[in-house]
């Protein structure tokens, strides 16, 4: 120890000739390094997690016999009473077990899997169910999408028809026989056909099991995607589809059958771009359509509160899911629910409400496949000793010392990235002093205040009218059938369009509550979850919306772009349907991200004055973006996007418009306080997880 205080004071005197923040600098990251050779010696557990298999039960399980019991989830110590004074992690997203719920509710589900048997055969029946199902209404068949080559400008369908879906849609291969019928194919005398389905579309069947012919899209279109090529890295399931064109596949789909062309019209704003969508905004949509205590098909205005937009988000990555105590951006649900992941499902007017209701126990085999997942392992070389660095500052570092960020509030824990995301190291989750039970590993519990995050609030906002919070906590989606008070489910028409009114005075707040509230509540918004970081280094573009295309520019908020173009693949002979280029030469291994061209405004304020580089955008685009900008703060029906046609529509919705309302590229700028140095060493430590 002597000679590291030698050692210091060298360094000290030898910055006496040396500019101030040059010297400061030189020392921080000598003294990193030095406390980081200290603490080894004295401390056996490493710094860095070198394991694998991330999923805690599949951790559990491997190569063990179908007895061997579960351990604890993790998630459910997130509970009140979970904290520490003064612990660096002070978690406040906490788990609410449906399952076992808080009295005066009983459940109504079958148990969890308690042993390593049980919990594979419900991954192995999710897993079908994703490869399978089609939970989404369908709005196209096998004919119609044969030949979706005429709608792109062909007379003969092109020998690459299935690369060109994949690059036009955003779309990816799918590693499992995914059957449509070609043209003259019975399905069912050809186990479904001998066309091949991209990832993210899937064939129908009947209740019998049969094929009907009809495609849908499913789960896997936004959830599920390809970092590198097939020749570069294999498949991992849950990687969430920064590529998808959710517009434009409806548009093509509605399109592609003639008749339904009309539903072009429909109020839904299904994405203004590539990578995002509003699949969330069918919170505020399926009261509209359903009566959320029975899932009856009633359709009223009276529980409909289009009240404010939520803008595009990006979908999370399923192996996210064993890690996070609450679902969704802001962390509104427990992640115990799996009926907030059925909404499509329940979209489907196809099913009865009884089938409906029935989606509970294949969303919870669904939702055990999700956790059993495993983000992939960062492919290149990674420096040990800068890793170790970044794992030190990741967990100690607080980015409100010295006076630094004075104007933004710094919220409970010790102001380093792991107070919010979690703690990652075995070394640190070992120390009372950052987790109150070293199992918390990984576990990401904490929502962080609007005002501290600051990153765009058109999302977090979604819920804030409480009249949709009371809809939501008296429907089937909260679990209310767990309540005692809960009678039987009102099925036909009349009476559930009846018990709409006395529903709709309680949500109004005119009038006592009517349906009984279930556990799983909605709760009032407050700011937006820190996601688990397992992967993140493959995870690009970040934040909600998908606003930042690295690491690099999360932790340096100077150096984003407003508006950029990710590099494409190549165009067809037509010169259309190029797509993302999702191989690894179009991924930045040092910044981790995209790699993107930034491009230049160069419009007049008085010809555009809400869309800067509108030169980019179709007309059509500019006019509702405007719309949007103004008014979807107020009122969702304000927040469409017209269905991309036009080459000029598709092609500037691959352009990412930081100006378009719900996307903008600000907040999380307390790393600020980070010099490049620390940014590098934190980089090589995510390339870790």
């Amino acid at each position: 120890m002597n000679a590291l205080l030698a050692l210091c004071q060298y360094v000290m005197e030898g910055c006496a000739m040396r500019l101030r923040w040059n010297c400061e600098l030189a020392f921080s990251s000598f003294l990193i390094l030095a406390l980081s050779a200290s603490r080894a010696v004295a401390d056996p557990l490493p710094l860095l997690d070198s394991t694998a298999t991330r999923s805690p039960f599949s951790a559990a399980c491997a190569g063990q016999p179908d007895s061997t019991p579960l351990p604890v989830d993790p998630r459910t110590l997130v509970v009140p009473g979970v904290n520490k004074p003064g612990a660096a992690v002070q978690f406040n997203a906490y788990w609410v077990d449906l399952h076992s719920p808080p009295a005066p509710f009983v459940s109504t589900l079958a148990p969890n899997p308690k042993n390593c048997g049980e919990f594979r055969a419900s991954v192995s029946r999710g897993r079908a169910n994703i490869e399978t199902r089609a939970y989404f209404q369908s709005f196209t068949n096998a004919l119609a999408y044969y030949n979706l080559y005429r709608l792109w400008g062909y007379l003969i369908r092109p020998a690459d028809f299935d690369e060109q879906v994949i690059k036009r849609y955003g779309l990816a291969k799918a590693p499992f026989r995914n059957p449509y019928p070609l043209p003259w194919e019975n399905p069912n005398l050809t186990n479904g056909g001998s066309g091949q389905l991209p990832l993210g579309l899937v064939q129908e069947k009947d209740e019998n099991g049969r094929y009907t012919g009809r495609i849908s899209s499913g789960c896997s279109g936004c959830h599920d995607s390809r970092l590198g090529s097939e020749q570069e890295a294999g498949f991992v399931w849950g990687r969430s589809n920064d590529a998808i064109d959710a517009g434009l596949i409806q548009s093509d789909f509605f399109r592609s059958t003639g008749v339904g062309t009309v539903l072009q019209l429909v109020p839904v704003p299904w994405s203004v771009g590539r990578g995002t969508s509003d699949a969330i905004g069918i919170v505020d949509l399926l009261p509209a359509l359903f009566d959320m205590d029975s899932l009856a098909l009633v359709p009223s205005l009276l529980e409909f509160f289009p009240s404010h937009a939520g803008g595009m988000s990006r979908a999370p990555n399923w192996w996210y899911r064993a890690f996070k105590t609450r679902q969704f951006w802001d962390g509104a649900l427990t992640s115990d629910n799996v009926r907030s992941e059925m909404a499509f499902g329940i979209a489907n007017l196809g099913r009865t409400p009884e089938q409906r209701r029935a989606l509970t126990a294949e969303f919870e085999d669904n939702d055990n496949f999700f956790i059993s997942l495993s983000p992939p392992l960062y492919p290149k070389a990674i420096n040990t000793a800068l890793a170790e660095q970044g794992a030190v500052l990741f967990h100690e570092r607080d980015l409100w010392a010295n006076g630094a960020n004075a104007n933004i509030p710094k919220t409970p824990g010790n102001g380093s990235c792991a107070s919010c995301h979690g703690v990652y190291s075995p070394r640190y989750a070992a120390n009372p002093a950052y987790l109150p039970d070293p199992r918390l590993k990984g576990i990401a519990g904490v929502i962080t205040p609007i005002e501290t995050i600051r990153t765009d609030p058109a999302r977090e906002q979604l819920m804030a009218d409480v009249r949709k919070r009371r809809a939501w906590n008296t429907s089937f989606l909260a679990y209310n059938d767990q309540s005692p008070d809960h009678g039987p489910f009102y099925d036909d028409p009349i009476t559930s369009a009846l018990r709409r009114v006395p529903r709709s005075a309680y949500d109004n707040g005119l009038g006592p509550i009517y349906s009984p509230e279930g556990p799983n509540t909605w709760i009032e918004p407050f700011g937006y979850m820190a996601t688990p970081l397992y992967g993140a280094w493959a995870s690009a573009p970040y934040f909600h919306n998908g606003s930042v295309p690295t690491i690099w520019e999360v932790l340096k908020p100077s150096d984003r772009r407003a508006v950029w173009k990710r590099q494409q693949t190549s165009t067809n002979a037509l010169g259309t349907n190029a797509g993302y280029d999702a191989s690894h030469a179009s991924y930045d291994f040092a910044k981790l991200g995209w790699k993107v061209t930034p491009l230049a405004c160069g419009d007049v304020p008085s010809n555009d004055p809400f869309i800067p580089c509108s030169q980019e955008m179709a007309t059509p685009d500019i006019l509702f973006a405007n719309i949007a900008n103004l008014v979807a703060n107020y009122n969702s029906l304000a927040y469409q996007s017209p269905p991309p046609i036009t080459q000029k529509q598709i092609r500037s919705r691959m352009i990412f418009n930081s100006h378009l309302y719900g996307l903008g590229n600000g907040g999380h700028d307390f790393t600020q306080s980070l010099t490049d140095d620390e940014r590098w060493a934190l980089i090589e430590y995510l390339k870790t997880l």
